[in-house]
């Protein structure tokens, strides 16, 4: 007996232990705090870091170019009479050279500008990548909020149709309800059990494509704090377009201003004189005859400076001609790429204003209906007990509140995200519109 104690009280602890330490498991996470996650874990963040950190170094090292080149040779020469015939007339030579040279040509300044350019281009291309994150984050973040309210609902649903089925089976026991009544609500409640089951799987797949973009192991348990009501945001939204600093409209700006570089580039290697200097210096440490008498050593040592100009540019049928003609090209090309790309931003942008329109105004509309058909199934489910009403009428009335509170879900998460991606398209930070 005592022994059987003991076990029980062993077996208590560690399932309150356990239970401890599941607890503790838990990670709760706000969305912001699953946003920095995912900037410090997340792999094509660290790729994109690794792109800027390459146009970083070739940026400090544009000036390159003009990098002196440098060499040391050694050689010695002896002949081969000399090593079969010591008698023999012989001359060996010892000797050390060395030479510096500098070139130096207009197309230096180019050459780090294009570096630069690049730079700032992918600086912009990080930001992107990181908010691209940030937006997938959030989204996710939301949609599993929907996913999770869903599955409350459902299983309120399913709660609901249970009780249903209970009482009627009572009734029926009691002598007060047909069978067909039974056989129909039990229907009614087995045929929503799939459904529950369908949303709890959807979540739990999404929720683990969640934890690997934040970086986190897949068994982990993380709990996400708020609710879909907390962000319904019903306040007028308005977008400045002059002040709009639109991602791709910056990157289009980056390409005509490395184009023009280009044609910079492309006049210097037609007209601009290229400069070359170099140091020669050689030493011969001495020459040895057959008597073994050493010589003057022989020592040299010469500056060369050139200077060349390209004459390409004064025929205007030359290939360098039709390199500049091709570049500027270019820069009517992207200027008009700029252009287009400006329309098309406004047009966005009008076009994501009113849908939010719309959404806010469904939202308001679905609310009135989440509160009426509330109201109507409560009312029938009184009228249902009195026995006024009978048990289909019962169950559409509670089809009725279920679609009316899962569509107010679902449009609220629509408003979300279409508030979402206007914050990414005008470029402002996540949260910015509609405060």
């Amino acid at each position: 007996m005592k022994s059987k104690i003991l076990v029980s009280v062993v077996l208590l602890l560690a399932s309150s232990m356990s239970f401890g330490q599941s607890d503790e498991a838990v990670r709760s996470l706000t969305v912001d705090e699953a946003v920095e996650l995912a900037k410090k874990n997340n792999v094509s963040v660290a790729r994109s870091q690794i792109t800027l950190d390459a146009a970083a170094r070739a940026k400090s090292h544009s000036w390159n170019s003009i990098s002196p080149t440098a060499s040391l040779s050694a050689s010695s020469t002896v002949p081969i009479d000399a090593l079969s015939d010591v008698d023999s007339n012989y001359t060996a030579s010892f000797g050390l050279s060395a030479t510096v040279s500098l070139s130096l040509s207009a197309n230096l300044y180019t050459s780090m500008n294009a570096a630069k350019i690049a730079y700032e281009s992918g600086k912009l291309t990080f930001d992107d990548a990181v908010k691209s994150v940030e937006l997938g984050v959030r989204e996710a973040f939301y949609g599993l909020l929907y996913e999770r309210e869903n599955i409350v609902l459902q299983e309120r649903n399913l709660e609901i149709a249970k009780t249903q089925y209970n009482n009627n089976l009572a009734k029926y026991n009691q002598g007060r309800l047909s069978e067909i009544d039974v056989l129909s609500a039990e229907v009614n409640y087995k045929s929503k059990i799939p459904t529950l089951e369908s949303a709890r799987t959807t979540f739990l797949n999404d929720m683990a494509s969640f934890k690997q973009t934040l970086g986190l192991k897949l068994n982990e348990k993380i709990e996400l704090a708020g609710t879909l009501d907390d962000l319904i945001n019903l306040n007028e939204i308005s977008v400045d377009l002059k002040s709009v600093q639109s991602s791709s409209i910056k990157q289009l700006e980056y390409k005509i201003e490395n184009a023009k570089n280009s044609v910079l580039s492309k006049r210097f290697s037609a007209y601009a004189p290229n400069l070359n200097a170099s140091f020669n210096w050689s030493d011969e440490k001495w020459y040895v005859g057959y008597d073994g008498t050493p010589e003057d050593p022989k020592k040299s040592a010469s500056v060369r400076l050139s200077a060349s100009i390209p004459l390409d540019g004064i025929l205007p049928w030359s290939e360098r001609n039709d390199a500049i003609d091709t570049a500027e090209d270019t820069v009517k090309d992207l200027e008009l790429q700029l252009d287009n790309e400006k329309k098309n931003l406004a047009r966005t942008v009008m076009s994501s204003l009113r849908s939010i329109k719309q959404s806010q105004e469904s939202i308001k509309y679905k609310q009135a209906n989440v509160t009426l058909a509330q109201k109507t199934y409560d009312m029938t489910a009184e009228a249902y007990n009195r026995g006024t009403k009978d048990l289909l009428t019962l169950q559409n009335a509670n089809t009725s509140l279920l679609n009316a509170q899962v569509s107010l879900k679902s449009e609220t998460l629509t408003l979300i995200k279409a508030i979402l991606n206007l914050e990414n398209t005008i470029g402002v930070e996540f949260g910015t519109l509609g405060k």
